[in-house]
């Protein structure tokens, strides 16, 4: 195998490149990385092409939005690339279908949540932190709607159990936003901060709140680990992905919180800006996706429409 190659050379410039501009591309540079892993276990030794490129993608999941994802990530570093090596090829052209399609999020009831913290005793846990706190974030994405990767990088000071807020920084599009939270789910984060306290202490406020066994901060790639084990307790069968996913917990809050406004009769259009900033969602369209993300909530709110406007005359 070997240790370097054309592309690593090329791949580390642009990523010091994409830094200097201010993008912290964590997931991008996830992808990035598999593909050079795979170049230099072919002892692939040329140019950034085409077929190095679509020989990588067709040989992980065959899925279409998987594969077309992965080109995504890749086009910016090609056209990069082309900057300063002739033989890059790049491709521009949408090779795989329905690449950004939404797949009908699953919603994930009480009782299934209810069923994953209880599931999270049966996970390796010698010390006991581990099945403590996948228990503990999972009620916080499920009363919150934050996205995974939001609730693993919390510190001890972004969470405000006296006022009952949660300062989310280093967001998806590098923003920061502060949260409300039911005084619950401040209560449980309490309790959960005096057992870490007990088993490893807790040092400073900019301290990680979350961890895991012997007292390594939690990371995004070891919470989904733990759900993929722990999600085995549901018979959940979800529309256009095979397995329920941690995100759908925020998918949950947000069509949850939605139905109760429209049962209520209360402004949706209003309360649906508030919904987006509550949310981070950077435009308003991805908030409004949800009156029609799942059949419930769509056949709501025609009912509601139908009963300001009138039903529809076919005759």
């Amino acid at each position: 195998m070997l240790e370097t190659n054309r592309i690593s050379e090329l791949l580390e410039s642009y990523i010091e490149y994409k830094h200097s501009l201010g993008f912290e591309i964590k997931q991008e540079i996830s992808v990035l990385r598999n593909f050079q892993r795979y170049t230099l276990e072919k002892d692939y030794t040329g140019a950034l092409t085409k077929n190095i490129v679509l020989e990588w993608i067709s040989s992980g999941n065959q899925k279409y939005k998987t594969m077309g994802r992965k080109i995504e990530v890749l086009r910016p570093f090609m056209k990069y690339s082309s900057f300063f090596d002739s033989k890059t090829e790049v491709i521009y052209g949408n090779i795989y279908p329905n690449v950004h399609a939404r797949p009908v999020p699953y919603i994930i009831s009480e009782h299934e949540t209810l069923l994953l913290m209880e599931e999270c005793k049966n996970l390796y846990s010698p010390d006991g932190i581990r099945s403590q706190t996948i228990k503990t974030v999972i009620g916080l994405l499920w009363s919150t709607g934050l996205r995974p990767s939001e609730a693993t990088q919390l510190k001890i000071q972004d969470v405000d159990t006296t006022n009952n807020l949660i300062h989310i920084k280093n967001t998806k599009y590098n923003s920061e936003r502060k949260i409300p939270i039911d005084p619950t789910v401040s209560i449980e984060i309490e309790k959960y901060k005096d057992f870490i306290f007990k088993k490893i202490g807790y040092k400073l406020e900019n301290d990680p709140l979350f961890y895991t066994t012997g007292g390594k901060a939690l990371s995004q790639q070891s919470m989904a680990y733990a759900f993929k084990i722990i999600r085995k307790c549901l018979n959940a069968h979800p529309l256009g992905y095979d397995h329920v996913r941690l995100y759908d917990f925020r998918h949950t809050m947000a069509c949850r919180t939605i139905k109760k406004w429209l049962l209520n009769k209360e402004n949706v259009n209003n309360s649906l800006f508030i919904l987006s900033v509550y949310m981070g969602h950077k435009k308003p369209e991805d908030t409004y996706w949800y009156l029609s993300a799942t059949p419930e909530l769509l056949n709501i709110a025609t009912e509601k429409y139908e009963e300001y406007f009138g039903g529809f005359d076919y005759e």
